[in-house]
C-alpha cells in the first residue's frame, strides 16, 4: 500500500514540474533599428498577428505572425504637422490609432481607423478639441480604456492661471462614437494634480480621482445620465508611501485602494511599515472595506535577516510593480526593491611629470528581491512571499533590469535577467495562488542571441508574454507561450 501510495506522491510530483516547465520559446528574426526610432512598445495581438509600435521621429508599426515571422512593417501615414500619436485600440483586425493635430492656438484629437495591412481607412475622424497647443496638450493629455475595450477616456487639465479649474475630459465607444463630454470641478493648483487619475468602467461610467489635502483623496463619479454625477473623499488613516495602486474593480462594482504606508510623519525618512486596503462601492460614495496590516515580524525577519525591532520593522526601497485582482474582491500586491546609487572610480594619470589622482562619478543601478502579499476581499492578510534575485548595473538607468509578470490565473510568472550581461541566464519564479513558489532556468541569452527588455514586455493572451531584445541596435522580439 505504501509503495502505491509513494508512486502516485512521485507521478504527482513530476507531473507537477512538467507543468512549470511547460512552456515554448521563440524569437524573431533581427531587425535594424533606424536612429530615427526612440521607444520600442508591444502594442497587444490581434487576427493580423502581434502588433510592435516604433515610435521617435516617425511612427511605425511592425506585425510579426504566429511563426514569429515579420509579416509586414509599414510606416503611419500622417500629413503634415500632424503626430503625438496618444493611443492605439487594435480591433479583430487593423485598428485606430489617436493622434493630435494643430488647429490655430488650439489642438484636435484625431482617430485614424487602419485596414488589416495598417493602412489608413477613409479620412481621420475628429474627436474632441482642446484649448492648448499641441505641445501642451501633449504634454497633459491623458488617456484610460475599460476593461473590456468598449469605453475610452481622453482626459487633460483646465487651467486659470497655475490653477486647474476642471478636468476636460471626453468618453467615445469602440466605433469612434462621443458618449459624453464633461467639465468635472477640481480647483486645486497644478502641483497637487499631477497624481490626478481617470477610470472607466464597462458600462461606461467615468471616475476622477485626485488629492484633496493631507491624507485625503477626493472621487468625482459621472456617465451617460448628467443626473448622476457624485463626489465622495477618501481619507487614509497613515501617510502613504510611494505609488498607490488605484484601480476599479467591475466584477464587484467598486474602486480599490492599496499601497504601502508610513508611520512617521514630519520630514523623517520616508519608509514603508505595512500595506493597506480600501474599496469604496463607486455607485454609490460609500465605504466597503478597510485594513491597515503592519508587516509580520517573520517577514521582517526573512527579508532582512535580523530579528524585528524599533529601527528594524520598515521597509525603504520597494515599491509596487505589480497588482492582481483575485475573484473575491482582494488583491495580490506585488513589490520590488530597487537602488540608484553613485559611486566614485579613481582615474590616475600616466604621467611622469605631473602625476594625479582624479575621480569620475558612476551611476549604479540595483534591482533585487520581490516579494508579494495576498490580501483577501476582507483586507486580511492570507500569505507573503519572497523572491531573491540580484540584478546591478552601471549607467544604463537599469534599462535591462526588473521584471515582466505573466497572469496565468492559477499562477504568476515572474521572468527576469539572473545579472545583466548578454550572457545571463533568463529565470523565472512560478507563484502559486498558495504563496508556494519555484524558481527555474528558461534559457541563455547567449542561446537565443537577445538582450532582453522586461519592463517593456506585455502578457498578449492569456498563455502569451512578448518581450523585446535590443542588443547591439538591433531589434528582436521573443515570446514566451504557455
Amino acid at each position: 500500500m505504501n509503495s502505491v501510495r509513494n508512486l502516485l506522491i512521485l507521478l504527482l510530483s513530476i507531473n507537477s514540474y512538467t507543468q512549470l516547465l511547460a512552456q515554448k520559446i521563440d524569437v524573431s528574426s533581427p531587425v535594424k533599428l533606424s536612429s530615427r526610432v526612440d521607444k520600442v512598445k508591444i502594442v497587444g495581438k490581434n487576427q493580423d498577428g502581434y502588433v510592435i509600435r516604433l515610435s521617435g521621429d516617425e511612427e511605425n508599426f511592425q506585425v510579426y505572425g504566429n511563426d514569429m515571422r515579420l509579416v509586414f512593417a509599414k510606416k503611419l501615414d500622417l500629413r503634415n504637422g500632424d503626430g503625438f500619436v496618444q493611443h492605439i485600440q487594435l480591433y479583430k483586425t487593423g485598428g485606430v490609432v489617436y493622434f493630435l493635430r494643430p488647429e490655430g492656438r488650439a489642438t484636435l484629437l484625431m482617430a485614424q481607423v487602419l485596414n488589416g495591412s495598417f493602412q489608413n481607412a477613409g479620412a481621420p475622424i475628429p474627436v474632441d478639441t482642446f484649448p492648448d497647443n499641441t505641445e501642451i496638450t501633449q504634454a497633459n493629455l491623458r488617456v484610460k480604456q475599460s476593461a473590456n475595450q468598449a469605453y475610452t477616456v481622453f482626459y487633460a487639465p483646465v487651467f486659470s492661471g497655475k490653477i486647474v479649474s476642471s478636468m476636460q475630459t471626453v468618453c467615445i465607444d469602440k466605433n469612434i462614437n462621443r458618449v459624453y463630454k464633461r467639465f468635472p470641478a477640481v480647483e486645486k493648483p497644478e502641483k497637487e494634480m499631477e497624481f490626478a487619475k481617470c477610470f472607466v468602467d464597462t458600462n461606461g461610467t467615468t471616475l476622477l480621482v485626485f488629492n484633496d489635502g493631507v491624507n485625503v483623496m477626493k472621487v468625482s463619479v459621472w456617465g451617460k445620465n448628467e443626473s448622476a454625477s457624485k463626489t465622495f473623499s477618501v481619507p487614509f488613516a497613515k501617510k502613504i508611501f510611494s505609488d498607490p495602486y488605484i484601480e476599479l474593480d467591475n466584477k464587484n462594482n467598486q474602486l480599490l485602494f492599496a499601497g504601502f504606508y508610513d508611520n512617521e510623519v514630519g520630514m523623517s525618512e520616508a519608509a514603508a511599515y505595512g500595506f493597506f486596503y480600501k474599496t469604496y462601492d463607486y455607485t454609490l460614495g460609500t465605504l466597503t472595506n478597510q485594513s491597515l496590516t503592519a508587516f509580520p515580524d517573520s517577514f521582517i525577519q526573512s527579508l532582512t535577516g535580523r530579528l524585528p525591532s524599533q529601527n528594524n520593522n520598515r521597509l525603504y526601497t520597494f515599491s509596487i510593480k505589480k497588482v492582481i485582482q483575485r475573484m473575491d474582491g482582494g488583491v495580490l500586491i506585488a513589490a520590488e526593491s530597487s537602488i540608484k546609487d553613485r559611486r566614485e572610480e579613481p582615474i590616475v594619470s600616466l604621467s611622469s611629470i605631473n602625476p594625479y589622482t582624479s575621480y569620475r562619478t558612476i551611476n549604479t543601478f540595483q534591482y533585487n528581491d520581490i516579494i508579494a502579499f495576498s490580501i483577501n476581499a476582507s483586507g486580511n492578510l492570507e500569505w507573503n512571499s519572497i523572491m531573491r534575485k540580484k540584478q546591478y548595473s552601471e549607467e544604463d538607468n537599469g534599462f535591462n533590469s526588473s521584471f515582466v509578470c505573466v497572469n496565468l490565473k492559477e499562477q504568476l510568472r515572474f521572468i527576469f535577467p539572473e545579472d545583466i550581461s548578454f550572457s545571463s541566464d533568463i529565470d523565472e519564479f512560478a507563484l502559486r495562488s498558495t504563496g508556494e513558489f519555484k524558481k527555474h532556468t528558461l534559457f541563455e541569452q547567449e542561446d537565443k542571441d537577445v538582450f532582453l527588455v522586461p519592463k517593456l514586455g506585455k502578457q498578449v493572451a492569456p498563455n502569451e508574454v512578448l518581450i523585446p531584445s535590443i542588443k547591439k541596435g538591433e531589434l528582436r522580439i521573443l515570446r514566451v507561450k504557455y
